[in-house]
């Protein structure tokens, strides 16, 4: 995985696992509501330019985690399997242009990890290339040239501050 220390003090294990365990599987999943609307909750940790709390969008490395978090408001929302070139290609780079967060490893009490879009495609990208499957992607190069665009704007910004 990339340095992203200055960003995270400590990498939380199942965020690891999170990576590993999508990338090894090659999918991800979600819950959806009828309308097409995605499980998500608002940010703990992360406010909007208008001091509302940010939207986190959730994902599972596994269909049991998911389903554990089919309850109280996503309790009639359906599971929803994404390939990861899926997750990659068109949610990822959709959410970073919303400025929503991804949520993964949400468990019942909705207690997970929030993470920038991007830093998650970044993960995934050395991930894939860490277990040696970037063939088996087609995006991987144009992929793999926005989170290098956003790795140096994050180290230009790093070292202003």
């Amino acid at each position: 995985m990339q340095d992203t220390s200055f960003l995270m003090e400590e990498i939380d294990p199942r965020y690891i696992q999170f990576i590993q365990q999508t990338v090894q599987q090659r999918m991800v999943y979600t819950l959806q509501d009828e309308e097409g609307f995605l499980a998500q909750c608002p940010s703990e940790e992360h406010d909007d330019t208008i001091g509302e709390p940010v939207i986190v969008e959730c994902f599972w490395g596994n269909k049991n985690d998911a389903q554990m978090c089919q309850q109280d408001e996503w309790q009639n929302f359906q599971l929803v399997d994404l390939t990861l070139d899926e997750f990659m290609y068109d949610f990822l780079l959709d959410m970073d242009a919303d400025t929503k967060l991804v949520g993964v490893a949400f468990d019942a009490q909705l207690y997970g990890i929030e993470v920038e879009p991007i830093e998650l495609l970044c993960d995934l990208l050395a991930e894939i290339k860490t277990q040696q499957c970037v063939d088996e992607f087609d995006d991987f190069a144009e992929l793999q040239q926005i989170c290098q665009q956003w790795q140096q704007e994050i180290s230009k910004n790093h070292t202003i501050h």
